[in-house]
């Protein structure tokens, strides 16, 4: 993937996704994120790559920031980590990834267990 900050789609604290154009329009947001392709058994879904440490929309996003887990499916009460930020956000899964999970799951016959 290109770390071009233009190419890339950053998660914020109030639940939006958008591209580093856009980032202006939030000047109260904190990036919580951003949106990866991973690998998945071999299929790319997106994932939340949360961050570290969360950063203000009003600079410009580092490239290369510690990430420390990447979330595919739906996860709750992200929080935001910006000093004094109290958002708690959903991230919820792709379309891609729910085939991916539904494929998995096909794989296992529950009535075998």
């Amino acid at each position: 993937m290109n770390n071009r900050s233009s190419d890339r789609r950053f998660f914020l604290c109030t639940g939006e996704a958008v591209t580093a154009d856009r980032l202006a329009l939030y000047p109260h947001s904190h990036i919580i994120g951003e949106l990866r392709y991973v690998l998945d058994e071999g299929r790319r879904v997106t994932a939340l790559a949360r961050w570290e440490c969360s950063v203000t929309t009003r600079l410009e996003p580092p490239i290369k920031p510690d990430v420390d887990i990447y979330l595919i499916g739906d996860a709750r009460d992200i929080k935001c980590r910006f000093a004094g930020c109290h958002n708690k956000e959903r991230w919820e899964i792709g379309q891609a990834a729910i085939m991916q999970l539904l494929s998995h799951y096909r794989k296992y016959d529950m009535r075998d267990v």
